[in-house]
């Protein structure tokens, strides 16, 4: 079984937090899930499908390379919303900080964060990428949220392994590459409710639904692995996460 998804998909996560985050008996605040998805570039119109769940990522770069990602994480950290009056609201990350497996199935949603909220309007929501950290698991703990088994990926924001190759007859060239630094990210809410902040009214019949996505096919743009520098490569993983994260209302990933 695939660390992660099966442990934080929404089924699984909504179905277990929802006691933990509503009580009984009196009307309770608005709640907030935000969940996080990959996903390729859209092509036609449509996602295009780069790998089955629990496989490997393949595709083209624009250089005509082939790329497949053989292991593939990007962690958030931390997740903040931010009102529309200035106030800042942490979210609960329900597992800590999530390492997103990228070989889950495309728009693969996973439940990372919550919380109640107050009425009132929001208009934004940080997302703080950062190294992820291995947790030490004491013998006998509850592991239902399992963890990367790799031991590179402690200390990264994001990692790639895998290869790439150009043509069916060239030999395959081999990576790892690795990003280290946190960032933080001030995504828009002012109008994500058709034009409208995010708005929570005094009683709300179901919860409130963000969904964060990011493609994963576009750290390699402009790549020639025939001569490539991976510590130049990897000091680009910034700015794509900067561009390819995208926030939207409910579950569905729509594209833009």
């Amino acid at each position: 079984m695939r660390p992660l998804a099966r442990i934080l998909s929404s089924s699984v996560a909504c179905g277990c937090l929802v006691s933990t985050l509503v009580g009984c008996g009196q009307p309770e605040p608005a709640l907030l899930y935000v969940f996080s998805t990959h996903h390729a570039t859209p092509e036609n119109g449509v996602f295009p499908d780069r790998g089955d769940d629990e496989q490997p990522r393949v595709f083209a770069n624009d250089e005509a390379w082939t790329v497949t990602l053989l292991e593939s994480y990007i962690t958030i950290d931390s997740i903040t919303l931010m009102g529309c009056n200035g106030g800042e609201y942490p979210l609960n990350m329900f597992w800590g900080p999530c390492p997103e497996d990228l070989r889950g199935a495309d728009l693969e949603t996973l439940t990372v964060a919550g919380r109640k909220l107050d009425p009132g309007d929001y208009c934004g929501l940080r997302v703080a990428y950062g190294p992820y950290q291995m947790p030490v698991i004491d013998e006998g703990a509850d592991t239902r949220h399992a963890v990367p088994q790799n031991e590179a990926v402690d200390g990264a924001t994001v990692y790639f392994r895998g290869g790439a190759r150009q043509g069916d007859d060239e030999e395959t060239i081999p990576f790892e590459l690795r990003g280290e630094s946190p960032l933080v990210l001030d995504l828009d809410l002012s109008e994500v409710e058709n034009g409208h902040p995010l708005r929570v009214e005094d009683t709300e019949n179901f919860p409130k639904e963000l969904t964060i996505s990011k493609t994963y096919d576009r750290f390699f743009d402009g790549v020639d692995f025939a001569d490539f520098d991976p510590k130049d490569l990897e000091r680009t993983f910034d700015d794509v996460l900067e561009d390819q994260t995208r926030v939207q209302e409910g579950v569905q990933v729509e594209i833009e």
